[in-house]
């Protein structure tokens, strides 16, 4: 199991609440240093806050990062990473191993928020619309545009969080339609581990955050010469068959260490 059986105590209440101040603190400070980068549209900079951002946060609350086949990692041109999705500790992670610079993407609805829709807008992050359909469909389409224009992206596959224990939930069709419609680079990505630091949906009034070890896999890139004749259904079970093949061994390897 990724989650972690046990009672809460004190200590872990008391270490959690530090750490969310730790995060919102430097979270707020990174955020005023990019303020300035955002009027100017420099993302470069910005993106290497967000990698300052989560070296940071991750040395500060003791997590430690394993990266599997690190040379796999694909660097030459636009990219669409497809990960699973285990807690919010991915985010941290992505900004972690990933060399190339990448954009997020996000509701649609998030953009018309004053200005944390322009921060997010100034950041280069991609809206989708999920309101109907079309909508989604039209803003797909839109979003490829934006990734043949060189805008490497991460997509997380389950379109959420995944089970508490680790597993995956069903993939989403939109990000293999994206990927058809792009027609570039994927990078299938493995996490584990990342459940068991911020578990999700944990029912209490504070998320606990738990040392421990988060494990990524990397996986060789696939062409889209290798996929065209795929439809976005067979693209998603093959990225699916290849995300999924190493975690029952990450999941033993977690077992062990604890």
């Amino acid at each position: 199991m990724a989650t972690r059986n046990r009672k809460d105590g004190p200590l872990v209440l008391l270490r959690s609440m530090a750490l969310w101040l730790v995060l919102f603190g430097v979270t707020f400070v990174q955020g005023l240093l990019i303020l300035p980068a955002l009027l100017f549209g420099a993302r470069r900079f910005i993106h290497a806050n967000g990698v300052l951002w989560a070296r940071i946060l991750a040395r500060l609350s003791g997590i430690k990062i394993i990266v599997e086949n690190e040379e796999n990692l694909y660097n030459d041109d636009t990219v669409i990473v497809v990960s699973n999705h285990q807690s919010l500790l991915d985010v941290l992670v992505m900004y972690h191993f990933l060399k190339v610079r990448f954009a997020w993407m996000a509701k649609a609805s998030l953009f018309r928020i004053p200005v944390f829709g322009w921060l997010m807008a100034g950041a280069g992050y991609i809206p989708v619309e999920r309101e109907n359909r079309k909508k989604s469909l039209d803003s797909l389409y839109a979003a490829a545009v934006r990734i043949q224009e060189g805008n490497s992206v991460i997509v997380f596959a389950e379109g959420t969080r995944g089970h508490p224990d680790g597993t995956m939930r069903p993939f989403k069709r939109g990000g293999f339609i994206l990927a058809k419609r792009a027609a570039v680079v994927l990078q299938p990505v493995t996490i584990n581990g990342a459940a068991g630091i911020i578990p999700p949906r944990q029912g209490s009034f504070m998320q606990r955050i738990y040392s421990g070890t988060v494990r990524v896999v990397v996986h060789p890139p696939i062409f889209p010469d290798e996929y065209q004749n795929l439809s976005p259904d067979q693209l998603s079970d093959h990225v699916r068959s290849i995300i999924e093949g190493p975690l029952a061994r990450l999941q033993e390897l977690s077992r062990a260490a604890r």
